[in-house]
């Protein structure tokens, strides 16, 4: 009797096999050819899953997010500051049970350039919506610590605003200065820690 095939175990499959070649070759580069053969299936297969290389990447995108927002809920506690859950919300580092911690961060670079010379708006709506939902937990959690005296400021939109700006700034920074995933991950928290710092210090 014929195996049925899970139809979203295999897109994830597929998904997972071409992140390698993404982060080597690059996005544009990368061809849907060159991915089915790296998952071991004919070009005609891959389109019974995926319509198209963005698909993929979207779908590669939607696996990782999904394992840390799995994270976060597990570790995640009532007795936990803003800050503490802001922090815990910007770290990674529970990819590497799932994921190539280096080419996560490859690829999120591979990512938001795509997003630079996107001309058909697909990225660029894809990925913000990911921002927007990054937006509405950080102004949450904010204005949760305005309100328990942790921190004070007076436009949580700029405050979170710029957080996400650091979370951004910081991929581009790190591929001009070649720098691994640890250090990213290390200056990230550091940079977000030291700026909810000065809205700690105004309550002094």
């Amino acid at each position: 009797m014929a195996r049925i095939i899970d139809k979203e175990e295999k897109r994830n499959d597929i998904a997972r096999a071409s992140i390698a070649l993404f982060c080597e070759k690059g996005i544009q580069q990368t061809s849907m050819k060159a991915i089915a053969k790296s998952a071991g299936v004919a070009k005609g297969t891959i389109y019974l899953y995926f319509k198209n290389k963005e698909e993929i990447i979207f779908a590669i995108w939607d696996m990782i997010t999904q394992i840390h927002q799995k994270s976060y809920m597990k570790n995640i506690t009532n007795e936990m500051s803003a800050r503490e859950k802001i922090l815990l919300y910007f770290n990674f580092e529970e990819c590497e049970a799932h994921e190539d911690k280096e080419q996560i961060l490859i690829l999120f670079q591979h990512f938001l350039s795509a997003m630079l010379v996107d001309k058909t708006g697909i990225y660029t709506k894809y990925f913000e919506s990911f921002f927007e939902k990054d937006f509405e937990f950080i102004s949450t959690c904010l204005r949760e610590g305005v309100q328990k005296g942790e921190f004070q400021s007076e436009d949580i939109e700029i405050l979170t605003t710029s957080i996400i700006l650091i979370f951004k700034g910081l991929a581009v920074h790190v591929k001009a200065s070649n720098l691994g995933f640890f250090e990213a991950q290390k200056l990230l928290l550091q940079y977000i820690n030291s700026l909810l710092d000065h809205y700690t210090r105004c309550l002094s």
